[in-house]
């Protein structure tokens, strides 16, 4: 039996399903008030009475905490002699292999443990890939979970919206706001061949396919407009010849396209829904004639065999009644085989019919219906039929077994090889040969069509009706559109753990990405070249792109609370590092940069004649971070740049050596991977030292050669105009460049150090310690005082400034100091040093790197 590990839920839970005595609650809601998490957990019950009820509460017993008693192998649960409920274990059905059926079925399990702790208070305690341990009122004993699970799916997950009274959500906003912010197919598809489980299901499909109706037919609309207008311009008589040849020639060109589509889709129309009608109508006659032969008296029983094989045969071509068949020849006839007459001639017969999927409709854009491929007359065809069977389907499909069940389910055995009707490609489940019938759509795996191992060619897999069913209800779907993550606490805090579907659920309702339990889908961007569609995520990578989306998005606080994986199909989760996450999003608020570059004017508006670049650069800093290799990803952005701030870019080299520091002592990295993190973090620090020591210097020299280039140019001209300050700011960069070209040798860098001081007597100068130096003074200061423990040295203040007078020989003996380290003692590490060094002083001057092309590049 699984150890109980949190009684503040199970008490939660207990006082959520009010099976505590009113004499003891008031006691131990003021118990449970005094806890850090109760409130936190209170809010996941859906429950806002009770969450009011635990601030409200005084936290007059603060130093006590609530005991619970177990019994009968730790399954019934106990609080002060009272029976609240017990524990049970539930087992989860064996995940698919493939990625996407996984993350259907991992999300559809999280969505029903939310249904059961909103709607019936039973909690869960511990959770592995095998099984979920939860607690149970005694308010919800015996716990029917079968009956449980049919209602989920027929209340929340396969209903039109949800139950919004406990925010949780149902098709409008998973099946539809994934239609809308996720494009599965670029060419389009057919209707679905999908399990409909509930009418709610039904009305939403139903919706989706009067929807494809209803723009198509606005397009239509739109363009007989325009044509109309250009027909009433060409009546003018002071047009040119060249506005009246470009006109004719436009509205040849939309006339022609307006009776091509016209002619289409009644074409199409006319010969594959009339066509069925007829037929239909035509069995339905044949059946009232098999009907009376079957009544008759004295048949055999061979007969009757046949028969019945004949009735069986018809009613399977049968669609809609023979009433329903009737009134739709009759409609046809009226709408003359127009598709577009006939619906709304038949949505103002039967305004009850249509008023439920119109209300749907409207929550489909034009990403949406731009899904179903509408410009094939045969498929907008089918559109139609689909909706009308929907409409008025009478037999639902049987609801998917329970993922979660009370005995473990056993493997069935199965015969060898993947290319057989006997199995679901997806789950393994057992299926009829002779009645399986569903198949692998783009819905539920993200490559439908299949080279199975024992299969001659490429095909599409059958899968179970449970698997075709909750893949449907999956806003999960994997795209080059989408990046899907999956957030984990970094710590086993319950309220970290609380915090995850909060952040998720705020970051979809803000950003309209999807989510579902604790992954998120993040919708990527794209450019346009022409008519094709350039994703941000193909041209920087997919890993890239995920970091650079995730450390927009995020506040820097949730970084130190979650980790983010990212989801990839047939591979290992892969972590986002939270350091360079840090990093990243101090790189991009600081240099202000976006995944998309878009040319502006002169006034800083969009340049609608430009077209719109993805930021490459981006990309290569952010491979850099991930080397961990922070001052070349901080040099690749500050050269490209127009502008930085200074303060936002040290707080985040800051929080990055922070960052690097923690991971460093992580007991779980493998022991390879920690000595490279050390290598890493100890040159990060080292650098960071060393560019303390060196940048007053730096800073110092320009001032002094601007200084003197100033003087020289007012003895000559008495004055400094535009053109001699420009010339003096290149002078001075060309001299400032060439001192930060020579850190790699200490007594180079001292001797141009000096620049600009004509006495050339003892070089001094101060650092001090303010927003844009505070993480360089501080590693210097750890250099100089701690490791080389030069006692001359010392921190001095004035006018409430903290700073440190340096001299040149503090840099000739960190330099010997850093020489004298054996990780630096081959010529390749050492000069990965200074290089790395010269680099983040150019990243603190980056004026020289921006207006200088310098050949510091390599």
């Amino acid at each position: 039996m699984i150890t109980v590990v949190n009684p503040i839920k199970i008490l939660t839970s207990a006082l959520a399903a009010n099976v505590i005595p009113v004499q003891r609650r008031d006691e131990l809601t003021s118990v449970l008030a005094s806890k850090p998490d109760t409130v936190a957990i209170a809010q996941t019950f859906g429950n806002p009475k009770l969450v009011r009820e635990l601030r409200l509460k005084r936290n007059l017993l603060a130093y006590q905490s609530p005991k619970l008693d177990f019994k009968g192998d730790h399954d019934q649960v106990i609080y002060q002699g009272q029976d609240i409920g017990k524990t049970q274990i539930l087992y989860k059905s064996p995940l698919p292999g493939e990625l996407q059926a996984r993350l259907a079925i991992e999300s559809a399990i999280d969505r029903f443990l939310e249904y059961l702790q909103k709607v019936h208070q039973i909690v869960v305690l511990n959770e592995s890939n095998r099984h979920v341990q939860v607690f149970i009122p005694a308010a919800r004993e015996p716990a029917q979970f079968k009956e449980f699970w049919a209602k989920f799916l027929e209340e929340v997950a396969f209903s039109t919206y949800g139950k919004s009274k406990y925010q949780l959500p149902g098709l409008v906003q998973t099946f539809i706001v994934m239609l809308n912010a996720v494009t599965l197919s670029g060419r389009g598809f057919s209707t679905l061949d999908v399990p409909i489980l509930t009418q709610d299901q039904a009305n939403v499909l139903a919706a989706w396919y009067y929807a494809v109706v209803r723009d198509v037919g606005k397009r239509q609309k739109k363009r007989q407009r325009e044509i109309n207008g250009l027909t009433r311009e060409l009546e003018k008589h002071d047009l040119s010849e060249k506005e009246r040849n470009s006109k004719t020639k436009n509205l040849q060109d939309k006339q022609a396209m307006q009776d091509k589509e016209a002619r289409k889709y009644t074409d199409y129309f006319l010969k594959g829904f009339g066509k069925s009608l007829k037929e239909q109508s035509v069995a339905w006659e044949e059946l009232s004639l098999l009907e009376e032969q079957l009544s008759q008296p004295g048949i055999t029983k061979a007969k009757q065999r046949k028969l019945q094989k004949q009735q069986e045969k018809l009613s399977s071509k049968l669609v809609f009644s023979q009433e329903s068949v009737q009134e739709k020849l009759a409609l046809f006839q009226q709408s003359k085989g127009n598709p577009f007459e006939f619906v709304r001639l038949d949505a103002q017969r039967n305004p009850e019919k249509f008023n439920t999927i119109a209300a749907i409709a409207k929550n489909f854009d034009k990403r949406a219906t731009d899904q179903i491929n509408s410009t094939r007359g045969d498929i907008f065809t089918q559109c139609v039929t689909e909706m009308y069977r929907l409409l008025e389907l009478q037999k639902f499909a049987p609801l998917p077994e329970p993922l979660l069940t009370e005995q473990p389910t056993l493997p069935e055995m199965r015969s060898p090889g993947d290319d057989s009707k006997e199995f679901c490609y997806s789950c393994g489940v057992a299926l009829n040969p002779k009645t399986a019938q569903w198949q692998v759509l783009r819905f539920m795996f993200e490559r439908p069509s299949q080279r199975r191992q024992s299969s001659s060619g490429e095909g599409r897999p059958h899968i179970c009706a449970s698997c075709s069913a909750l893949a449907f209800a999956s806003p999960l779907k994997l795209t080059n559109e989408s990046i899907i993550l999956q957030l984990k606490p970094v710590s086993g805090d319950t309220a970290d753990e609380l915090k995850v579907k909060d952040y998720i659920r705020m970051l979809t309702n803000k950003e309209l990405h999807l989510s579902a339990g604790r992954y998120v889908v993040l919708t990527s961007e794209y450019i346009r070249k022409g008519e094709k569609k350039i994703y941000v995520s193909d041209k920087l990578g997919q890993l890239q792109y995920a970091l650079v989306k995730v450390a927009s998005i995020f506040p820097v606080e949730v970084f130190a609370d979650f980790n983010f994986y990212l989801i990839i199909q047939s591979s290992q989760l892969s972590i986002l590092e939270n350091r360079q996450l840090i990093f990243i999003k101090g790189l991009m608020d600081s240099y202000s940069q976006s995944v998309i570059n878009y040319p502006q004017d002169k006034s800083g508006n969009k340049n609608q004649n430009k077209e719109a670049q993805i930021n490459v650069k981006l990309g290569d800093a952010v491979r850099y971070v991930q080397k961990d290799l922070p001052f070349l990803a901080d040099y690749t952005l500050a050269k490209t740049s127009s502008f930085s701030k200074q303060p936002q870019l040290e707080q985040s080299r800051a929080a990055y050596y922070t960052a690097i520091k923690k991971d460093i002592g992580d007991e779980h990295m493998a022991s390879e991977k920690q000595d490279q993190l050390m290598k890493r973090a100890k040159l990060y620090e080292d650098v960071a030292a060393l560019t303390g020591l060196t940048y007053p210097f730096v800073d110092y020299a320009e001032l002094l050669v601007r200084k003197h280039k100033e003087e020289e140019v007012k003895k000559k001209k008495g004055k400094l105009d535009v053109e001699a300050t420009t010339a003096i700011t290149k002078e001075v960069a060309r001299e400032i460049s060439k001192l930060i070209e020579n850190v790699n040798d200490a007594d180079s860098f001292c001797y141009y150090a000096s620049i600009g001081d004509e006495t050339r007597t003892i070089i001094k100068a101060k650092l001090k310690r303010n927003r844009s130096t505070h993480f360089i003074y501080d590693r210097v200061k750890h250099l100089l005082l701690e490791k080389l423990q030069i006692s001359e040295l010392k921190e001095e203040r004035d006018n409430q400034d903290t700073y440190l007078m340096l001299e040149i020989d503090d840099i000739k003996k960190a330099y010997a100091y850093f020489a004298a380290d054996p990780v630096y003692a081959d010529e390749k590490e050492w000069k990965d040093l200074t290089y790395h060094l010269k680099l983040s002083l150019y990243t603190r001057f980056p004026e020289l790197i921006r207006k200088l092309k310098s050949t510091t590049e390599d």
